[in-house]
């Protein structure tokens, strides 16, 4: 009596072949959607950023700006320092969190495309973030990325290929 209750050898190793075939893609998708997720929640802080610097120049219009090393001149008190985003949230424009992350940088242009803004890829710009230099970005953002906010627009450019 010839008993086969079992599988070949050839039908295991195709069916781990194809397991295998779907690993690797949920693990591409993954680790692309991971990134787009990191990107996704620095531009909110961006946003949040921006609506802050709107919000300080309606209260304080008088203050001069230093684009260049993104500091605000002429403080109103002394809670505020002049670095930024961190003059912002000693002001109680911005909370505390977020800002230092691995993968993107955190600019504050105040309408000024000057310094770390100046390659913005709208006019005007209140804040702008850019892809952190030294292997600490998103992968396909190696090339360069920069997104800045304005009042009334947004826009991003990913560098030449």
């Amino acid at each position: 009596m010839n008993n086969k209750k079992g599988f070949t050898l050839l039908e295991l190793l195709v069916a781990a072949t194809i397991v295998g075939i779907m690993a690797v893609f949920a693990t591409i998708s993954y680790i692309n959607g991971a990134d787009d997720s990191r990107i996704e929640a620095a531009k909110l802080r961006l946003d949040a950023l921006a609506m802050a610097v709107q919000r300080f120049r309606i209260e304080y219009p008088i203050q001069q700006f230093d684009a260049a090393n993104a500091k605000m001149m002429n403080l109103p008190s002394a809670s505020c320092s002049n670095a930024l985003p961190s003059g912002l949230i000693g002001c109680g424009f911005v909370d505390n969190g977020g800002w230092h992350d691995n993968y993107v940088e955190f600019f504050v242009c105040n309408e000024q495309k000057t310094g770390s803004c100046t390659d913005s890829p709208i006019d005007k710009p209140l804040a702008c973030m850019t892809g952190r230099s030294g292997g600490k970005q998103v992968a396909r953002y190696n090339k360069g990325y920069i997104y800045c906010v304005s009042a009334t627009e947004k826009g991003e450019t990913l560098g030449a290929e």
